[in-house]
């Protein structure tokens, strides 16, 4: 929450008008002695901390940088470069630390009690019982502190998700945690499933792809509430220690976050906005700070193996834990050993390109296992692997009203659907196709994931409010149909796949899209201040100089792809401004529109944005190897790295990035990640022209909006559709279409009625001409 300041005597000052925010850690004498740190500098025998790190790695004396460690990864035990020597350290004075800031902490404190208390008031009168969500690291021991003072034992429960992957110190912390505060109701939730054997089901986790959090931690935790209280279908409100300090997707959270993880479950985060220099100050204050890896060096203390880990972790943890470390990294190993020649297995790992994977490419268990036909007015999924029988899952999609052996009739969205699946259930057919909305077919699509994947994790299953969902033993699905509502629940918590393995193991990214031409730009980008230098000189900027000689031959591409020149094949007007150029021109290449144009007709030109529109989820956020990794091994890793550092360079330098929010770049270490939000507020007239394009490129003037979207799912198929192209979701499109019928009724109509999504455009109409409006609209 508050800034900092450096004074004396290695003691910071919390204000409100601090010059610096940065994450800060206490650094311990069992951190010096592993570095060897004692061969330079002198320090006590001492349980206090001695001096503190900022941003995890700079070793900081009274505000002044002394050391820095470099380097670290699984292999690799990071190198720690002193720049400061014969320094001497004293054990810092923590009670004249908290004498400092006393004020500001007490304040904070009492927001956060506050926040925890007025949850309790307004859901205990609801029915809803109360957990903290402990894990034994440096937030759960803050927040279990803030709780215990706030609340009474009885009031609720302490819930450790033992997951089987922390270290034994984390373990420890818990026993030391039961020690400290024995009145406190203690409980273990942990996943019937061995740590191992999920990670054998599941391949390893990615950053993107985090199924461990959900089947080790948020289902068994919700699994045990429900034991606890004898009631299926409990409402809980769950204390977390989430910060937003700790990433930019947690940045976005809110305090109270109703629904998030589950239907039933509020969560609420009462040290949000914490940062590490008040957590730590109150840890040390307080001296709850249990967990012995912090003073190791260890910054942010989970599971042992993870994704989301820094190699300053990866490194130290696995040479100082390696007994602890080995089972699951061998996973990763092997996973390397299947995905990676043999010379490059090692930096695979080291270097983290691992925690980049998304989909089961690679993975022995990995692969699609159904492919999907439509014919004759029937859709068809056929199975070349399942694990569940279509009739035990079908449930979930409406009753069945007539049944004669593997022939029926099925009720999904208050409509009738005739189906028929053969003996082996290897083939499933549904007709009428024509009757399907795109919710329907979504519903359809996440059955079928689940009888092709599922395997029984349970994530699913705690997403049923009415305890209709069943898993048995076996890891068998059952839906007791006397309960479910069909609310669907259990297929879309995934967002998209319907199934938590599928989504894992399923083959997605370039492998089956034509990648080839998506290395043209010498790994330049199209920057803002190249398209100004455009603008400014029309062809002319080419013999300028201003620019390098690759960079123009950059330039060239971009601007080609953007249409704003002539191809090398039109004569006399090779190279020169087309009429979409002399168009545009008047709006300036400062122009969100402008880039959105360009944007547009990159969709359709340019092989990589192309790729990055139809398979970068909106949503996520993204670092360099995410994506290289994701455009999958057909091509050499410096193509697609290449061709990746084209596209965030782009990002990175135009308003496509942070303007239209296809990827807002955000600093990270020496490099960048880039969350894709998708274009919040498009400007009518982009999505009007992009509606054209496709279209014009198409030759479909008339078309349903579901027809359009369809195509997403065709890797061949000419056009992209305005809410691929800009990240808008379906809802948002078809509101954004009726608003330009309202607006441009002279270019688009529209009919959306029951299971009518007509879109009309007319022909005597151009991309081109929907320009007009644009300059209409500047005079």
């Amino acid at each position: 929450m508050y800034p900092y300041e450096w004074i004396e005597n290695n003691i910071y000052s919390l204000s409100k008008i601090g010059k610096i925010e940065k994450e800060i850690r206490p650094v311990f004498k069992e951190e010096l002695d592993y570095f060897e740190i004692y061969k330079v500098w002198e320090y006590p025998d001492t349980k206090l901390p001695l001096l503190w790190a900022e941003g995890i790695r700079r070793y900081i004396v009274d505000g002044q940088l002394v050391a820095e460690a470099k380097g670290g990864g699984f292999y690799t035990k990071p190198k720690i470069k002193v720049i400061e020597k014969n320094v001497k350290l004293t054990p810092i004075d923590i009670e004249a630390l908290w004498e400092q800031n006393e004020n500001l902490m007490l304040g904070l404190i009492r927001t956060s009690r506050d926040l925890i208390r007025n949850t309790y008031e307004e859901y205990k009168k609801k029915g809803y019982a109360f957990a903290v969500a402990f894990s034994g690291g440096k937030d759960s021991l803050l927040l279990l502190d803030l709780v215990r003072r706030e609340l009474s034992p009885s009031e609720y429960y302490v819930v450790f998700s033992n997951t089987g992957m922390e270290l034994q110190t984390t373990i420890q912390s818990v026993e030391r945690a039961k020690q400290r505060w024995p009145e406190l109701n203690y409980q273990e939730a942990k996943s019937h499933l061995d740590p191992l054997d999920s990670w054998e089901e599941f391949g390893p986790p990615g950053r993107r792809m985090r199924w461990c959090c959900q089947v080790h931690k948020s289902v068994p935790t919700i699994l045990k509430l429900r034991e606890l209280t004898n009631n299926y279908e409990i409402k809980a409100v769950v204390y977390d220690g989430v910060r937003a300090e700790e990433s930019t997707q947690r940045a976005g959270y809110s305090e109270i976050s109703v629904g998030a993880k589950n239907i039933n479950q509020v969560n609420c985060s009462p040290i949000l906005k914490w940062n590490t220099a008040e957590l730590f100050l109150y840890l040390l204050h307080e001296d709850i700070l249990f967990n012995d890896a912090y003073r190791q060096g260890l910054f942010r203390v989970g599971c042992m193996v993870c994704p989301m880990s820094s190699s300053w972790w990866d490194g130290i943890a696995n040479d100082l834990y390696k007994d602890e470390m080995q089972p699951l990294l061998k996973k990763v190993e092997a996973y390397a050993d299947l995905t990676k020649p043999e010379g490059e297995r090692k930096k695979f790992i080291e270097q983290g390109g691992w925690k980049a994977r998304m989909g089961g490419r690679g993975l022995p268990n990995g692969g699609n296992r159904i492919t999907e036909t439509v014919h004759d007015d029937k859709i068809i999924f056929q199975f070349s692997e399942h694990t569940q029988n279509w009739l035990n899952v079908a449930g979930i999609l409406g009753p069945t009203v007539e049944r004669d052996g593997n022939k029926g009739i099925q009720i999904i969205s208050n409509q009738e659907f005739e189906f028929e699946i053969s003996a082996d259930g290897s083939e499933v057919v549904y007709q009428s196709f024509k009757k399907m909305d795109r919710f329907v077919l979504s519903h359809l699509r996440g059955v079928a994931n689940k009888v092709a994947y599922c395997f029984g994790c349970k994530a699913c299953s705690v997403q049923c409010p009415k305890d209709a969902f069943v898993i048995d033993d076996d890891g068998k699905i059952f839906i007791r149909e006397d309960k479910c509502v069909h609310c669907y629940n259990c297929i879309e918590f995934t967002g998209s796949k319907g199934c938590l393995a599928a989504k894992s193991l399923s083959t997605t990214g370039g492998s089956g899209m034509d990648l080839k031409g998506m290395n043209r730009y010498q790994h330049f980008g199209l920057r803002r201040e190249f398209l100004d230098h455009f603008f400014d000189y029309g062809s002319d900027c080419f013999s300028m100089g201003k620019l390098g000689n690759r960079q123009y031959d950059s330039l060239k591409v971009w601007l080609r792809e953007a249409e704003l020149i002539y191809p090398n094949n039109q004569g006399d007007n090779s190279g020169m401004p087309t009429e979409l150029f002399k168009k545009i021109e008047p709006l300036g290449a400062f122009n969100p529109l402008v880039w959105a144009i360009i944007w547009t007709n990159l969709a359709y030109n340019s092989v990589i944005c192309k790729w990055y529109m139809l398979y970068a989820p909106v949503g996520e956020t993204y670092e360099k190897n995410d994506l290289v990794f994701m455009l999958g091994d057909d091509y050499t890793t410096s193509t697609r790295d290449n061709a990746v550092t084209a596209l965030l360079e782009t990002l990175r330098h135009s308003p496509v990035g942070s303007n239209l929010k296809q990827g807002i770049p955000i600093p990270s270490g020496n490099s960048y990640k880039y969350v894709k939000k998708g274009w919040e507020s498009p400007d009518a007239i982009a999505i009007l022209y992009a509606l054209y394009k496709w279209a014009e490129t198409t030759g479909n003037y008339t078309f349903s909006l579901r027809q359009m979207l369809e195509t997403r799912n065709n890797d061949k198929a000419l056009g992209v559709d305005p809410g691929a192209i800009f990240g808008i979701s379906p809802e948002d499109l078809r509101d954004i279409l009726q608003s330009l019928a309202l607006q441009f009724e002279d270019y688009i109509r529209v009919s959306f009625q029951v299971n009518l999504d007509n879109v009309i455009l007319f022909r005597e109409k151009t991309s081109l001409s929907v320009l007009d409006l644009a300059l209409q609209r500047e005079e």
